[in-house]
Order: C-alpha cells, then structure tokens, then sequence
C-alpha cells in the first residue's frame, strides 16, 4: 500500500494497524472455509489478509475511491476475494449476501455510521448468522446494557431482541491510525432470524419500544399514552398491570422479554 499516493482519511476512517486486535476480530468471528463473509470497510486490507487466510469467500466493501487501486493490486489473483467500491447504508445488501446460506458480517464500523449498520444488519437477519465489529465504547455499551441501566435503551431492545450481542474486549485509540478521541469495543452479535421472544412484528415491537423511550423520564404509562393516543392510559394502564407491572415504572426498568410481551398485548389491544 505504501506505494500508493494516498491523502489524510476522506471518510474520517481510523485503520486498525494492531495485530493482536485484528486477530481478535478474527477468532470472534468463528470462521471455517468456504464460509461467506462481508468486510465492512476494507480500508488497508490488513483485517482482508487475515481473512483470506482462512480460505472464506470475502466481499469487501470500501467506499473511498482512493483506497481502491491499491486494493485491487494487492488482491489481485485470490478467487475467493470481490471487492465493491460504495456507501454500505446506499448499496444493496441482497446483492453483497450469498444467494444461499448465511453470512458474517464484520469490519471496523465508522462511527458516524454503526447504529445505522446495526439496524440495517437487523433488516438483513435471515441472511447474516452472526456480526463482529469495532464501534465506539459508548454504542457497545448501549448495545449490550442491561434493564435498569441509563444506557438500557432502543439500541439494546433492538439487538438483544433479535440475538446476544456481547463486547469482547475494550480497544484503546492507540491501535488505530490516526488514533481516535475514544476508546472502542470489538462487539460480537449472534443473531437469529426469528425473535428470541414472540412479538406481533418487528415493526409494531419497535413502534412501542420506540414511544417507551421517547420519553424516558416520564412514567411508561405516559410515554406510550403519547404514542398511542387511541388506546388511551387507562387501556395501557390494565395491560401494564396484566402484566405485574406497577403503575409508576419507566422504560428502562423493563426486560426485553416484557417489551415483546407488553408489543402483543398492545397489538391485541389496537385491533379490537
């Protein structure tokens, strides 16, 4: 790569350089050969060596044009390797999957972009068995916290709902050029195609997920009267105690199985 003019980062990308870091991301992926893999930002190409070690068949994904012609030098000659030049959140993810089987999706995610990956990764579940990927510290904690927590929000009821994100290890900024302000977490998300609790749908789940925590200071009763103003609180009120609920709890103090819970009923409640 050193022998490619290339400018400071266009996309504010910071390259993971540390071998011990990306052997890391390696290992949590759980790789075999032959397995299908998506490399989300391939960057310098030191996480796709790697990968193409183990004999996968690898799509990675690199949005900036200048990364390229070095890229494809450097890769030139592996049959198992397809290198796509574009914005992960623009291109279409029916044409990185394989046609059949499932994929593991991995990569160093921008931090500008990873919750919008992460729900994209949601609508894609059928297709992807598992993720493992470098995010900001913050983001793997909002991913994995627990009911009762101030980072228990949306993100985790999204992902634990549908699979058991866990955060491998803390990564520090000195592993990374330029080194970001932060520190990052290599997260690893089995991920099922069917929720892990039954729901209505996924949309209607995150309908009320989503008027839960809209107002997360004010008492649930309220926040989801807010959001769903035709059932009205006393109706949200008997369901909550249906469920053993009491009338002041919040959002958080939820677990993600009562949320699903809490999704039916209220779905039920709708269509009468």
């Amino acid at each position: 790569m050193s022998r490619h003019r290339y400018a400071p980062p266009a996309y504010g990308q910071h390259f993971l350089h540390d071998r011990n870091i990306l052997s890391a991301i390696v290992a949590a992926a759980r790789l075999s050969p032959g397995d299908a893999v998506i490399e989300v930002g391939v960057g310098t190409g030191r996480l796709t060596e790697l990968l193409l070690a183990r004999g996968v068949s690898l799509t990675g994904v690199e949005v900036d044009g200048n990364l390229i012609p070095a890229l494809e030098e450097k890769f030139a000659g592996h049959a198992g390797f397809r290198l796509v030049k574009g914005d992960i959140l623009r291109l279409p993810w029916e044409e990185l999957l394989p046609p059949e089987g499932k994929a593991v999706l991995l990569g160093n995610l921008p931090y500008a972009i990873s919750t919008q990956v992460l729900f994209r990764v949601l609508d894609h579940r059928q297709r992807i068995c598992r993720a493992v990927f470098l995010v900001q510290w913050e983001v793997a904690v909002r991913i994995t916290a627990n009911p009762g927590t101030k980072d228990f929000g949306i993100l985790a009821v999204a992902c634990q709902l549908y699979g058991r994100p866990r955060i491998v290890r803390k990564v520090p900024p000195g592993v990374f050029l330029p080194p970001p302000r932060v520190d990052s977490a290599l997260v690893s998300w089995e991920l099922s195609a069917e929720p892990l609790y039954r729901v209505p749908d996924r949309a209607f789940a995150m309908r009320v997920v989503k008027a839960a925590f809209g107002q997360r200071r004010k008492k649930l009763v309220n926040s989801l009267g807010a959001g769903f103003p035709d059932l009205g609180r006393d109706a949200i009120s008997l369901n909550l105690g249906q469920m053993g609920l009491d009338p002041s709890v919040r959002a958080e103090e939820l677990s993600v199985a009562q949320f699903a819970e809490l999704a039916c009923r209220l779905s039920d409640a709708v269509t009468r």
